[in-house]
């Protein structure tokens, strides 16, 4: 059996509540799956890139588009509203392994609903892998939080206040073998990466893809 280093994830179900087709929904003309394939690609980081859908027509855009990505279909009993991205990357590693006889050393989970990811914060997230089982990204959060009896207490000036960590929803990355024994894309020795909250922002609800236009229209955003 060979070794591959590492690979990078994107699960891509076809449902979605919020945007229907959401991993198609175009941004500046590109569908958002595009947007993620294209910054792992760029990376250079990953020997392997994938595609895990249950839907033809994403497998379908990504074939035509990316012929150099590897498309997984998803069974639909780990596509359904309430399954987990953690099942599909577990059946990808097991397709991949199983198909190419390799082994899977490391992983990186992308999702199509952060278009703004970073090539730089790739970088970053994988170069911790050799200190940490596994990391995450996370931008740091100003905002007054509250319980309804904390809402008269005084607020303390934000530049003297303790910013939260807010867990950022672009990527994971972590150890292959220890993923899939403790079948979460967190466990064991934890490193954190710091990115800028516009590079953090995720699509979810219609409205957010107005606000991502209104970002890349006013180039607020680089890469």
């Amino acid at each position: 059996m060979g070794n591959i280093l590492r690979i990078a994830i994107i699960p891509a179900r076809g449902g979605s509540k919020g945007i229907k087709n959401k991993n198609l929904a175009l941004l500046q003309g590109k569908p958002l799956i595009g947007h993620c394939i294209e910054v792992a690609k760029s990376s250079m980081l990953f020997e392997f890139l994938v595609v895990s859908t249950d839907s033809e027509m994403i497998a379908a855009y990504v074939n035509e588009n990316y012929p150099y990505v590897t498309v997984v279909k998803r069974p639909s009993d780990i596509s359904g509203d309430h399954s987990r991205s953690e099942e599909a990357i577990l059946h990808v590693i097991c397709e991949l392994e199983k198909r190419n006889n390799i082994e899977i050393q490391e992983i990186v989970f992308l999702q199509a609903t952060s278009p703004f990811t970073k090539k730089s914060d790739l970088e970053q997230l994988v170069h911790r892998l050799s200190e940490f089982d596994s990391v995450a990204f996370y931008t740091c959060d100003y905002g007054f939080h509250f319980e309804i009896d904390d809402l008269m207490s005084p607020r303390a000036p934000r530049q003297i206040r303790k910013p939260k960590k807010r867990e950022a929803g672009n990527a994971w990355a972590f150890n292959a073998k220890l993923f899939q024994k403790f079948q979460s894309r967190l466990f064991g020795k934890v490193g954190l990466v710091e990115i800028d909250e516009l590079s953090a922002f995720e699509i979810d609800e219609p409205n957010d893809l107005v606000f991502a236009e209104m970002m890349n229209s006013k180039k607020l955003i680089s890469r």
